[in-house]
């Protein structure tokens, strides 16, 4: 990041799965969202993990808090919305932006 330039958005979404959902099961459900997620506007990387303890991180940073917004609305009216939200144990679910320092 250079002096005068805005800074980037770190999105970052940690939550455990809903009983009865397999590893390999999310990660079919994640894969779905690939094309949508790398398409967006101000799109810079992405990276999904999973602690020992069983809670995932998916990590996306954007150019702007405002194409993280704008990806985030449009990601919910998307098809695979429905089906990897409801993977997802709501109740640990936690979702964050920060700003990219270093």
């Amino acid at each position: 990041m250079t002096p005068n330039s805005a800074p980037q958005i770190a999105e970052i979404v940690t939550f455990s799965l809903n009983e009865g959902v397999s590893d390999a099961d999310y990660l079919a459900l994640s894969e779905a969202t690939k094309d949508y997620v790398t398409g967006a506007a101000g799109f810079v990387t992405r990276q999904l993990s999973k602690s020992e303890d069983g809670i995932w991180t998916d990590y996306i940073v954007w150019d702007s808090m405002e194409n993280a917004q704008e990806a985030a609305k449009g990601f919910m009216e998307q098809a695979f919305a429905p089906a990897l939200v409801g993977a997802i144990n709501a109740e640990t679910m936690t979702l964050r932006h920060q700003k990219i320092c270093w």
